[in-house]
C-alpha cells in the first residue's frame, strides 16, 4: 500500500520534470505494485467539451439549412449526437473533480 506522502513525492518529482519511467522504475524496486503506481500516474484524457460543442452547434445551424432546402435531416443526427457526447463528457469532467 502505498502512502499518500509517496504519492505527493512522485506528483512533485513528476511536476519538477523526472521522467514517469525513472519514477515508476524506482517505485517498483522499492516494492510497490502495479495497483500503487495506478494511484500516481492516471492516463491523461484531454477536456473535449469545447469542441463537442462548437460542433453540435455548426451541425444544427448546417442541418436547419438543409431541412428547409431539401428535407435531409442528416446533420440534425449529427448534432444530436454531438449534444449526447458533450453532456457525456461535461458528466465525465463533473465526475473527476
Amino acid at each position: 500500500m502505498i502512502t499518500e506522502e509517496k504519492i505527493k513525492k512522485a506528483r512533485k518529482q513528476l511536476r519538477s520534470g523526472v521522467p514517469e519511467g525513472e519514477i515508476k522504475n524506482e517505485l517498483v524496486s522499492e516494492g510497490y505494485t502495479e495497483e500503487d503506481l495506478a494511484k500516481i500516474f492516471k492516463p491523461y484524457r484531454p477536456d473535449m467539451r469545447s469542441w463537442f460543442l462548437v460542433f453540435a452547434i455548426i451541425f444544427l445551424l448546417v442541418g436547419s439549412y438543409r431541412l428547409a432546402i431539401d428535407g435531409g435531416y442528416h446533420f440534425l443526427v449529427l448534432a444530436t449526437v454531438m449534444f449526447i457526447a458533450y453532456a457525456a463528457e461535461v458528466k465525465r469532467i463533473k465526475n473527476t473533480t
